[in-house]
């Protein structure tokens, strides 16, 4: 019996080739095209900071709240779920609104609170408030502090704040030929 399988497998590579249907070729699959990463900024805003009447600037206390806006943006930033990020970053504008309903006029809230607005793609509130720095940069009361928080945003290592649309940032804060 062994030597009729021996045989069997002799005449199996002894015999003439076999032939062999051709393969349909195979179509390479088609390229999907990427999709563009598409940011969908909110371009409206009404954040109520403005009054009629007279101002009663109180300084320490929007201090005060510009540090717990601070806070919760800094949170914000190491949070790692979703729902707690969303909970700190409205408490963040929560408290930046409030030191700007306290002080309407100081630069540093209001350079935070369209910074926040930045994180959550609030296009429009974001360039609002960047346009009423520019606007307290003119008045020489409050210049130096507008100022300053102005080259903060021009300054080279801040280059990623507003980057979906820094060329408006830029403008609105009015450098139209800085980068």
């Amino acid at each position: 019996m062994l030597c009729a399988v021996v045989l069997a497998a002799c005449k199996m590579y002894g015999a003439p080739p076999q032939k062999l249907r051709t393969p349909e070729p195979i179509k390479p699959p088609k390229d999907l095209p990427a999709d563009p990463v598409v940011v969908n900024y909110r371009d409206t805003c009404d954040f109520g900071t403005t009054r009629t009447g007279k101002v009663v600037r109180q300084t320490s206390a929007a201090n005060t709240a510009t540090q717990k806006g601070d806070e919760k943006v800094a949170d914000y930033d190491k949070a790692t779920s979703e729902k707690a990020k969303s909970g700190l970053i409205v408490d963040g504008i929560d408290h930046y609104l409030a030191a700007l309903k306290n002080d309407p006029f100081n630069a540093q809230a209001t350079l935070k609170l369209a910074l926040a607005y930045d994180k959550v793609r609030r296009k429009g509130c974001a360039l609002a408030l960047l346009q009423r720095l520019d606007q307290l940069a003119q008045n020489p009361k409050f210049e130096k502090e507008a100022n300053d928080a102005i080259d903060e945003i021009l300054q080279s290592n801040n280059r990623t704040w507003f980057g979906g649309y820094r060329a408006d940032a830029v403008r609105a804060v009015g450098h139209p030929g800085h980068p």
